[in-house]
This record gives C-alpha cells, structure tokens and sequence, in this order.
C-alpha cells in the first residue's frame, strides 16, 4: 500500500491508502491497509458495480465481530449503513420518505442564503482567506443543523461536538464527553420533536417511522447521527477538493464563470475524477465470488476504490464515460446525493461570481492535507481575488 501524496493530471491528490493510479495493475489486488489488515481491492468499473450492488458482498457481514477491522472509523452494526436485507430495507424507506426531491429543494434558498453570508464575511476578513475554514466547512454543518432541526442557540456547540464523529482515535476523556454529549442532545432534540414537531427532518423521520412501524429512540439517535456523518465531512471535503481542482485549472474556472449552466455538467466530472470517499466501505462475501481471476472467500474484506473504478478507460485508452460511483450503487446508493449536488453547484456558483480573480494563494504542492481516513481532505486551501 502506499501513504505518498501521490498525483493524478498534475494534482495531488493526498495522502491514500491504495495506489492512487490503478492502470496496468490488476483490476482486483490483495493489498494491506495502513492498520496491517489484508483486503482484496477492486478498481475496475465493471466490478466495481457489481461488488457494490451484489447482495453476495455484504455489509453486515464485513462488520461481524470475527472480521479484520479495515478502517479506524466504520460505523456501528446497528447503522443503516452497516445492514442489509429487511433490517436495512425498513430504514432506508424511513430516511427516503425525508429525503424527497421536494425537500431537497426547499433548501435551495437557505443554502443560497447561508453560502452568501459566509463568502461576505470571507470578503470583510480580507486576504488571503481559508477557504476551508471561511466556507467548506461550515456550510454542510449549517445545511444539517438546519434540516435536522437544531434550534439555532444551540448550533455553537453542537459543532464543537461533531468532530467526535471522524476521530481517528476516538480515545482520551475529552473524546468520550464529546461523543456523551453529542448522543445526550440528540436524543433530548427526538424526544422534543416527538411532543412539537415540525418542518424539519427529524420531526420527518419521526412521521415516516411510526407509518412504517415505530423506531425506538435509540434507533432514531443512531439514524441520525449517520445521516449527520454521511452529510457533513464527505460534503466539506469535496467542496474543498473541488475548489483545489478548479483553481489548477483557470481556463476551467473561467469557462463556468462565464456560463453558470456549464456548472452542474462541472459537478458531475469533479465528483468522478477528485472525489472526497476514495474508498467504498468494506463488504466481505457470504459464499465464495469469483471476481475477474480471483475467488473470494467468505470473510476476506473487499473494498471498491471509487477513484480509480471512475477513471476506468475502454480498449481504445479513452475514459470510458459510465456514470461515476463516487456516491455508490445499490440499495446502499447514498440517498443524499441530490443535496450534496445542490450544495457544490451552489457554491461554485455564488463563489465564482463573487470573486472572480479567485486563485490559489500557497504553492499547490505544500498543501496541508488532512490525515488519510474516511474521506480525503484538507486542513486548509488559502486563496486571495
């Protein structure tokens, strides 16, 4: 395995834990992750769809007790994440019936209003500004205490508490406050949207669990806390990521300033070629698989490297132009897509017309990137206009 900051079309791309550049290797590799554990790593489009979507290569199964550990962070066997069949089925209509296309459009004006706010107060700060700090960041936290419902007194320390979430350790005593406070508001915030509910999607999933059989409170802190992991870091990090790609290219830039529709098009190949979730979580087969020249046993984990399964080229050495896998396939196909869409063509819209001479203001090549984990990111990317 490789730790480099390795580089695709003259772009770092970050500390990885797999080869960064899957041409002339194997399309399925036993490899050993940074931790020491073996897993058999997938890179080829065609497989890559089918690991993802075969009920063969389970979810449940890669988080049973007696299989290796892929990861530091993996969520909980009790997350809609980590199920399959009926258990993950019921949840996954339960979260749908709050992800609807007219939900996600109505916040259309709050992401709008809240990127507005936050490129003003990058302006009045002066230059050179963080661009992670000043927008990446707090954007999706803003756009999920929003649609969670987290009254507004409250949001200040909720995203201190956050963090707990994508801890690598997840050891020391400030670790555990932080997790026991986060889990204790949110099961105080359920327990107030059960007795007054209203607009937003706790309240909505609290609705859509009791038609379609009620969830314990326990179940909703969970459901919640996933949807808060799945939405906020992969969500910084590829506004981040796509800001750094942009800005390497300004004829790119100049093209989507000039032509704001060409911007959801941009989306789409910014989340092919620099996603912020490299890797797919592990699944590990219920029956022997043979996947290309390889037989898969069970319990042997397998991961999908969405980086390079997107940048499979056809027989002719050209991209071969599949829909990209960057949000999944399957029933496990993320259901917040719409919004992570709406959110990156959002800000690249209102950002490129508010600083239209924005540029990098540090040398691409010492960029501070953040520790390899569930996402790829960086800790900061200053810029000036």
């Amino acid at each position: 395995m490789s730790n480099s900051r390795d580089v695709l079309d003259g772009l770092p791309v970050g500390p990885l834990p797999i080869p960064c550049d899957p041409e002339g290797a194997s399309p399925v590799q036993w490899m050993h992750m940074p931790n020491g554990v073996g897993v058999w790593a997938v890179s080829d489009y065609r497989l890559a769809r089918q690991v993802l979507a075969d009920p063969r290569f389970s979810r449940a199964a890669a988080v049973a007790p007696d299989v290796p550990k892929v990861a530091s962070i993996d969520p909980s066997p009790d997350s809609i994440v980590s199920l399959d069949g009926r258990a993950h089925a019921r949840l996954r209509r339960i979260v749908a019936g709050a992800f609807t296309g007219r939900r996600i459009s109505a916040l259309g004006p709050f992401i709008e209003t809240r990127a507005s706010e936050l490129l003003d107060a990058m302006a009045a700060g002066g230059q050179p500004a963080d661009l992670v700090a000043g927008l990446a960041a707090p954007l999706p936290l803003s756009v999920l205490c929003h649609m969670l419902g987290v009254p507004e007194a409250d949001r200040e320390s909720f995203r201190e508490w956050v963090p707990v979430l994508f801890d690598l350790d997840g050891e020391g005593a400030e670790n555990r406050t932080r997790a026991f406070l986060i889990t204790h508001y949110m099961t105080k915030l359920i327990g107030s949207k059960r007795r007054e509910p209203g607009g937003d999607l706790i309240s909505a999933l609290i609705q859509a669990a009791d038609e379609e059989g009620k969830l314990t409170n326990r179940e909703l802190v969970t459901l919640s806390l996933a949807l808060l992991m799945a939405g906020y870091d992969s969500t910084a990090d590829q506004i981040t990521l796509a800001f750094l790609s942009l800005l390497h290219d300004p004829a790119r830039t100049a093209a989507l300033r000039d032509d704001p529709n060409l911007v959801p098009a941009e989306v789409e190949e910014l989340l092919r070629t620099n996603p912020s979730a490299p890797l797919s979580f592990s699944r590990a087969v219920t029956e022997p698989v043979q996947l290309a020249d390889v037989t898969i046993s069970p319990g042997e984990p397998v991961l999908v490297f969405l980086m390079g399964a997107n940048r499979t080229r056809d027989d002719s050495g050209n991209p071969a132009g599949n829909p990209h896998l960057t949000f999944g396939r399957g029933v496990h196909r993320c259901l917040g897509a719409p919004l992570a869409r709406l959110q990156l063509a959002t800000v690249i819209r209102l950002t490129l017309d508010r600083f239209p001479h924005l540029e990098l203001a540090e040398d691409i090549d010492g960029l501070d990137w953040k520790p390899a984990a569930a996402t790829r990111g960086l800790k900061s990317l200053r810029v000036h206009w």
